[in-house]
């Protein structure tokens, strides 16, 4: 008999507490554990990410990155942040934006190493400038980076424009890039790098982009309302298509100044001609009737001389510590026909006696 009442109290206390935990998970829905949010990902992280990335997708090459220092630079100060003997390869991005990245000796070495012979060694490296097949070996690698590294740092602050950018050439001396880029703010990118799984070297990578400006929202514009054409009205054919194909002469010219008559006859070969410096800075592309089309920088680009060109009103680099003020480029004349008022010396004096304008023109290549 007690057995059996002992039995009846348990089987009721069992009942109490389901029905309890019954009527407790009836009124309140379960609930799903309550994680921490996420850090914010930071350009820092996400360049880290990307270049390791893009090294184990290539080769499956293992890369650390031990610190990423993002930064903004002027074209002034880049030479001064290249490593010793750098690897130094143009970039191509949208329009006509112009970048730059740089790798290390150490950084060439394991990317070579890794495609030659499948693992990264600990030899001494050669002390050597880099050639053009070292670049082409490491194009795989940078193009990897600049789509990996645009991926992951989307929708970040300053990093809006850094899509697009792809593999252009490779310089043989890093001196150019002061003539080849635009003279303006450039963000930085600087990666202090541990390459290998058991022989590790220490490798950096530069990479240098044009800083990208906040473009405002363009506002929309009207519909305007379609016109009818009357069924009477003949469509002439236009010649503007085939004029667009028809050949046109441009001169660049570096500068102008007058000399002696005595020194214009004593012109001969071999003979050096004093330049002012500023020239460089604010070379015109005319036609062979002297119209002004544009004013640029002279510089060198695919081994031969270049005018990259800039702005109407966009004012030249200053190259000394007294900038030089540059003459604006008007706007071409209505009528062609007319005396070309663009032309210097069209509405000038005639020169005095014993000197005469000597002009220094160069053929656009």
């Amino acid at each position: 008999m007690a057995d059996a009442e002992d039995g009846d109290q348990g089987g009721q206390a069992g009942g109490v507490l389901r029905r309890m935990l019954r009527s407790r998970s009836q009124a309140e829905p379960p609930r799903a554990p309550v994680l921490p949010p996420a850090p914010p990902p930071t350009p820092a992280k996400a360049a880290a990410t990307a270049i390791g990335r893009a090294a184990e997708r290539l080769y499956g090459l293992g890369i650390a990155s031990v610190k990423v220092a993002q930064g903004v630079m002027t074209l002034a100060e880049l030479p001064e942040v290249l490593p010793d003997l750098p690897l130094v390869v143009m970039l191509q991005g949208p329009g006509e934006n112009l970048g730059a990245i740089s790798l290390c000796p150490q950084t060439v070495a394991s990317l070579i190493e890794i495609q030659a012979l499948g693992r990264v060694t600990a030899r001494p490296l050669e002390r050597r400038r880099p050639t053009r097949s070292d670049a082409t070996l490491c194009a795989d690698f940078i193009n990897m980076l600049l789509t990996e590294l645009a991926a992951e740092t989307e929708g970040l602050d300053g990093f809006q424009g850094i899509a697009g950018y792809r593999f252009l050439t490779a310089l043989d001396d890093p001196r150019p890039l002061a003539l080849m880029l635009e003279d303006k703010p450039l963000r930085s990118l600087t990666f202090d790098l541990r390459i290998g799984d058991t022989d590790l070297r220490d490798g950096q990578v530069l990479l240098v982009l044009p800083q990208a400006r906040k473009q405002p929202a363009p506002k929309p514009q009207p519909t305007p309302a379609p016109v009818a054409t009357p069924a009477a009205t003949v469509i002439k054919p236009s010649l503007g298509a085939p004029m667009q194909q028809a050949p046109v002469e441009v001169v660049g010219v570096l500068c102008r100044r007058k000399v002696s008559l005595a020194e214009l006859r004593g012109l001969a070969p071999g003979r050096v001609l004093q330049l002012p410096r500023a020239c460089l800075t604010d070379a015109r592309l005319e036609t062979a009737d002297g119209q002004i089309l544009a004013a640029g920088k002279f510089g060198e680009a695919e081994g031969c001389h270049a005018i990259r060109l800039r702005d109407r009103d966009a004012a030249p680099a200053a190259e000394t510590s007294t900038p030089a003020r540059a003459t604006p480029i008007p706007d071409p004349p209505e009528d062609l026909a007319q005396p070309d008022p663009f032309r210097p010396g069209t509405a000038v004096a005639a020169p005095a006696e014993g000197t005469e304008n000597a002009t220094i023109l160069r053929q656009a290549r």
